[in-house]
């Protein structure tokens, strides 16, 4: 059996969903902050709070948001891992390749039965986490991507052993 597999990774939505509704939750605890808990604190370090709170949450969303790139996986039947990273969401329609290279599985990485998130050491030495999601890819390519990264997991902690000796 090849666990060779390749995948259009697609920005999941419902990460998406998750992280708006995070963003709202911290906005909206400042703006509780500042005009609906009585106390003893001045309205301007009220006021600073809730601008605060407001602003962490809106950068953490723009990060968000300009993180979303369809990434194309390819790992090998040898356990060699490619990235490319597109510009455009719809990775078929047009490719037009921003990012590529080699990467190595690292030992972070959480793979769960209905998320991954992936700990890659790129080509340039930076390391990088791609989450997929079940909504993310289809069903038979997460469960083949899930079954391809366990074997690399093992594969590298019994060369590791075996180094170690």
């Amino acid at each position: 059996m090849s666990i060779a597999v390749s995948a259009d990774i697609k920005p999941s939505r419902l990460l998406l969903l998750v992280t708006v509704l995070a963003c709202l939750c911290v906005a909206l605890t400042g703006v509780a902050l500042a005009f609906g808990m009585p106390g003893s604190l001045s309205w301007v370090l009220r006021i600073a709070l809730a601008v605060a709170c407001v602003l962490a949450a809106a950068l953490a969303l723009v990060l968000v948001l300009r993180d979303r790139k369809v990434i194309w996986l390819h790992i090998s039947g040898t356990g060699q891992i490619r990235v490319v990273e597109h510009l455009l969401p719809s990775a078929r329609a047009k490719p037009q390749v921003m990012k590529a290279g080699l990467a190595q599985l690292l030992a972070g990485s959480t793979i769960w039965p209905g998320m991954l998130f992936l700990r890659l050491r790129l080509e340039n030495g930076r390391t990088r986490t791609i989450p997929i999601l079940t909504d993310s890819v289809s069903e038979d390519t997460f469960r083949a991507l899930s079954v391809a990264c366990r074997w690399l997991i093992s594969h590298n902690t019994a060369k590791a052993r075996l180094l170690e000796k």
